[in-house]
């Protein structure tokens, strides 16, 4: 089964962060994620070199990493109305609204680490939150399809 992963479970990739053992495990199943990811991802990066965690050089050479991943990237024009309604439907960023807009419309499991959307979505309840997967309650085998 394929899941849809956001830039903080990217990120756990190309940096050592709390988690990214279990954000690398991930990597053995087919993912998606919106094609704003690699813009999300580079922010993120930016951020780190401005802290002094990463070099600019580092933070280059993981989004080349992220590039060769082979992720199944997904036009943000396609994905944009639906993710704009959930943002004023959630009062939450547009932004993580493309990942759960990509996770509604195939009807698999967004995996996550932003700890803000997965709170959010839990608070509103509604049907498509069970889509929504916090990184630390992941594992591979659990999206794997049923064999009955």
């Amino acid at each position: 089964m394929t899941i849809v992963v956001d830039a903080s479970v990217a990120v756990k990739w190309l940096v050592t962060e709390d988690d990214s053992t279990a954000a690398v495990r991930l990597c053995a199943l087919p993912l998606a994620a919106p094609d704003l990811l690699s813009a999300e991802v580079a922010s993120i990066m930016w951020k780190k070199v401005r802290r002094g965690e990463v070099t600019p050089a580092i933070a280059q050479a993981a989004l080349l990493v992220l590039a060769e991943m082979g992720i199944g990237l997904v036009p943000g024009s396609r994905l944009a109305g639906k993710a704009l309604s959930l943002a004023c439907e959630l009062d939450h960023s547009p932004y993580d609204m493309f990942y759960v807009a990509l996770a509604i419309e195939r009807d698999i499991p967004l995996v996550t680490a932003d700890n803000r959307l997965i709170n959010k979505v839990q608070q509103v309840g509604f049907g498509w939150a069970r889509l929504v997967t916090p990184l630390t309650e992941s594992k591979p085998g659990a999206f794997a399809p049923s064999l009955s």
